[in-house]
C-alpha cells in the first residue's frame, strides 16, 4: 500500500509483492519501506493512522546516526542493519543501498533469526529496484539535519495535537 511518495504503479507492485512475502514468511506485525529521507513508500500490515510517517522519519534519523557512527569508527560502508529488542515488540532496520530503509516490526516471540533471514532475502530483491527508483525519482538527497529536525517536529506536532 502506497502512503507517501508517488511511485509508478509497476514499481510499487514489485515492492508490495516483496514486502507481502516478507510479512508472511517472517510473521511480522508491520513493515514500512521508506526512502532514505524517511518518506513512506509502502506499508504492509497494520499501523495506527499517522504512525508510519513518524516511524519512517525516526528510522531515517537512526540510519543517519548509524552512518555517522560507522564513519567515526572507520567503517567505510554504513549500509547494513540494526535491531532493537523490546519487551513485547522489536524493530529491525536495514539501510538498502543508501536509498531505502526497510523497517520490520514484529512481536518478541518471533525469532530474530527468522526475521533476519527473510529480511535479507527481501533486501536482495529490493536492491535492483533502488536503481529503478532513482531513475524515476532521482538519487537520494544528502542528509540535512535542519530539514530532518523541521520535518520530524512537524510530524510530531501534527500527531500529538489532534
Amino acid at each position: 500500500m502506497n502512503q507517501g511518495l508517488h511511485v509508478p504503479e509497476e514499481l510499487l507492485e514489485k515492492i508490495d509483492y516483496i514486502l507481502a512475502h516478507l510479512a508472511e514468511k517472517a510473521h511480522t506485525d508491520s513493515i514500512v519501506l521508506a526512502d532514505i529521507s524517511g518518506q513512506v513508500i509502502s506499508i504492509q500490515g497494520i499501523m495506527d493512522e499517522g504512525t508510519p510517517a513518524i516511524v519512517a522519519a525516526l528510522a531515517a534519523g537512526d540510519v543517519a546516526a548509524m552512518a555517522e557512527l560507522s564513519n567515526r569508527i572507520g567503517e567505510p560502508d554504513p549500509h547494513g542493519s540494526f535491531f532493537h529488542e523490546g519487551e513485547t515488540k522489536s524493530i529491525y532496520l536495514h539501510n538498502i543501498a543508501g536509498s531505502f530503509i526497510l523497517i520490520v516490526i514484529f512481536r518478541s516471540e518471533t525469532p530474530i533469526g527468522l526475521v533476519r533471514l527473510f529480511a535479507k532475502r527481501a533486501v536482495e530483491q529490493l536492491l535492483p529496484i533502488t536503481e529503478e527508483f532513482e531513475e524515476v525519482l532521482g538519487p537520494p538527497q544528502d542528509y540535512a539535519p535542519d530539514d530532518f529536525h523541521k520535518g520530524i517536529t512537524q510530524e510530531l506536532d501534527e500527531t500529538f495535537t489532534e
